[in-house]
């Protein structure tokens, strides 16, 4: 059959599809893989085949626009991530997913991506179209074209969570509903719910994170997939100490937010402070001018984190879901920092509930609050054992070439 895989210009977001689409190509498929220009070298490097749609995506304004002066996402004034009850009112609920629709929606995938996406689906007639969770035009396309879909997430499913309490407190018809039936109209196509959530969703996040939602799924093991990579040298020497990997998520320099935020030359002499060797996605450029580092701490642009976190001790980060997830595979206690983007805050406060890591609320991060947090998780049995845990409840989990099957058989259903 021919699947068509499809994602906004992200790499953190082509990567978690890959593992799927190369089982799908090993299990002798046509497999195409869909973005904005600027995604077309990276999914080239993958080995698989790319299709250019749209316009390149602009990552300097949604750089720029993550984490407005109020906190919130985006700077919209809303979290679609929000849990809190006093917070979800009606106007509130409304409010989020109207945000979030007319600015992410748009900006992720737009007018120009969806249309060259449909054209070449309804050229290619592909017999299953495999979508990310945050690229609508995936099911714009799909349905345009006749084709079965599934939706893989990349983070919690907060859309669908929201789009709940919309039914429970607003009613009528919500945002991301009146947005789709407008971009399916254009194709002559009704809305249906499987615009919104696949005919399918391929759930790779851990059953602990999943939100309890009516939504048809196929669990998927997290398989960690870091780009093109070599395995330096170093790295394949035993640690003298215990190994710590600190890297930064796409807000570059400093963990926290506003005037609190704390300074990466700061958290890394916290870290230096304690008997550990440590290894940091960070440029020199980041640090604080005059910032010396002790041998024991190495700064690297990048290294392919699937082969550095089996070596690790304990891992900080900004709760990215790439990073999360390459360290439960591998067992490793994680300390998370979250941002403020796609709900990190829910994830990390999840991961912290079992147990296998700990999590600081950007607002209350200090160097010596990291310290003392990153101690505990080297000093305390617990975390590494429950860290365990969950890398053997992942393992047991069914694999992208299980879920190949899975979903040949939802085509030959058609």
């Amino acid at each position: 059959m021919r699947v068509l895989f499809t994602t906004l210009a992200a790499t953190s977001h082509l990567n978690n599809l890959v593992p799927l689409a190369w089982a799908l190509r090993a299990a002798g498929h046509e497999v195409c893989v869909a973005s904005q220009p600027n995604l077309t070298e990276a999914i080239t490097r993958t080995g698989l085949t790319a299709v250019s749609v749209g316009e390149e995506m602009d990552k300097a304004t949604g750089n720029e626009s993550w984490g407005g002066r109020d906190g919130s996402p985006y700077g919209l004034g809303f979290d679609l991530a929000e849990t809190r009850p006093e917070v979800l009112t009606p106007d509130y609920v409304h409010g989020a997913l109207s945000a979030y629709t007319s600015v992410i929606c748009e900006y992720l995938s737009g007018e120009e991506m969806t249309d060259e996406l449909v054209d070449f689906a309804r050229w290619w007639r592909p017999d299953l179209v495999v979508w990310d969770s945050l690229t609508y035009a995936g099911p714009v396309a799909a349905m345009a074209s006749g084709a079965r879909h599934a939706r893989t997430l990349v983070v919690m499913d907060h859309w669908t969570r929201m789009r709940g309490l919309h039914a429970e407190l607003v009613g009528g018809e919500d945002p991301l509903t009146t947005y789709l039936t407008g971009k399916l109209s254009r194709y002559g196509v009704a809305f249906a719910e499987e615009a919104v959530t696949g005919q399918v969703t391929i759930d790779p996040l851990p059953s602990w994170s999943r939100l309890p939602l009516a939504v048809e799924r196929i669990a998927m093991r997290y398989v960690p997939y870091n780009g093109a990579a070599v395995v330096p040298a170093w790295l394949q020497r035993p640690a003298r100490r215990p190994r710590v990997c600190l890297t930064l998520g796409v807000t570059g320099d400093a963990f926290g937010m506003g005037e609190g935020a704390v300074s990466v030359s700061e958290l890394l002499a916290a870290i230096a402070a304690l008997d550990v060797e440590v290894i940091a996605t960070v440029k020199p450029g980041q640090l604080t001018p005059g910032t010396e580092l002790p041998d024991h701490v190495r700064l690297l642009d990048f290294v392919p984190l699937n082969a550095l976190a089996p070596t690790c001790s304990a891992i900080i980060h900004h709760g990215g879901a790439g990073t999360l997830g390459t360290a439960l595979v591998h067992g490793v206690p994680q300390l998370i920092v979250p941002s403020n983007i796609w709900g990190e805050s829910v994830y990390a406060a999840a991961l912290a509930g079992t147990g296998a890591g700990l999590a600081i609320p950007p607002a209350e991060l200090t160097a010596p609050v990291l310290k003392d947090s990153l101690r505990r998780l080297l000093d305390e049995p617990a975390f590494a054992e429950r860290a365990a845990h969950i890398q053997r409840e992942m393992a047991a989990t069914p694999s992208p070439r299980d879920v190949t099957v899975r979903l040949e058989e939802m085509v030959e259903e058609r």
